[in-house]
């Protein structure tokens, strides 16, 4: 299923229906258009999907719903105003700029109507736990708009740094992928279909990547980095210097001994699988 935020922000005119289940505080979204038709995103099970489904088909932009089944689901239908379209904007600009960002909602009523009180919680520096007012400690949820798990950059050309960069984007971590041939493909818009990445088209290996271009581009310590192409030795010193917290070498440019949690991996994908398990324990 496609990435909600996107999906919510361009529909913004047609006031779609956000729905957030909710179990111990941790949301899940689902974007439905006025029909009722899923549009983005899932609520964890179909009893919970169908149930929002059934509601957005009855609700009226502005409005907002509190259900109680095995959790706490809430829907909102946005109604297509500066306010509810400048504070998704912010949402989307904060998922991408910050290191991390969540969503937190708070039911509460008002004017004797349930409002939906929203707050962008984006994290610049060091994370601290939100103070909540105290009717609200059993309603609110936090739902992670980027995890926050760190940033990680793959130098490669092959398949297994296409599909490294997939995964590990999908699990949360920031990810540039730098490469000297990769261009525009199928199963490059396959992988970003799994998960979003940036992807930097290089020159060639040798001249591409100096001391300085690596610091332009982020490379400093504690990111992660994995290596993959046979044509490292020009910018590996660096790389290592640059002190990353976890920094491996796989696929051609692997030594003797295997990386990864799946050092008898048979296929790409495992392989991958392996290196993210492995880099997130770090």
């Amino acid at each position: 299923m496609k990435a909600w935020l996107p999906i919510l922000i361009d529909n913004l005119d047609e006031s779609p229906v956000l729905a957030l289940s909710t179990t111990r505080n941790l949301a899940r979204a689902a974007v439905y258009d006025r029909r009722g038709e899923i549009l983005a995103g899932a609520l964890g099970s179909p009893g919970l999907a169908s149930q929002a489904a059934e509601e957005a088909r009855l609700m009226k932009p502005g409005e907002c719903r509190l259900l109680t089944p095995a959790g706490l689901l809430t829907l909102e239908c946005l109604a297509p105003e500066p306010d509810v379209i400048s504070f998704w904007n912010t949402a989307s600009q904060n998922q991408a700029g910050a290191w991390a960002s969540w969503l937190l909602t708070m039911p509460r009523i008002e004017n004797g109507a349930l409002q939906l009180a929203r707050h962008l919680l984006s994290a610049f520096g060091l994370w601290t736990t939100p103070r909540l007012p105290e009717e609200y400690r059993d309603q609110w949820s936090l739902l992670p708009l980027k995890a926050g798990l760190g940033r990680l950059f793959i130098f490669g050309d092959d398949l297994l740094a296409l599909e490294t960069a997939a995964l590990a984007a999908r699990t949360g971590l920031t990810v540039t992928w730098l490469s000297a041939v990769a261009q525009d493909s199928p199963e490059l818009d396959e992988a970003r279909l799994l998960g979003d990445f940036e992807l930097r088209s290089l020159k060639d290996w040798a001249s591409s990547l100096s001391p300085g271009r690596l610091a332009d581009l982020g490379v400093k310590e504690g990111v992660r980095i994995l290596v993959t192409t046979a044509e490292h030795r020009s910018f590996l010193d660096s790389l290592r210097e640059s002190r990353p917290a976890y920094l491996a070498l796989s696929g051609e440019a692997e030594g003797d001994q295997p990386t990864g949690l799946f050092p008898k991996a048979l296929t790409t994908s495992q392989k991958a699988l392996g290196l993210v398990a492995e880099m997130l324990r770090q």
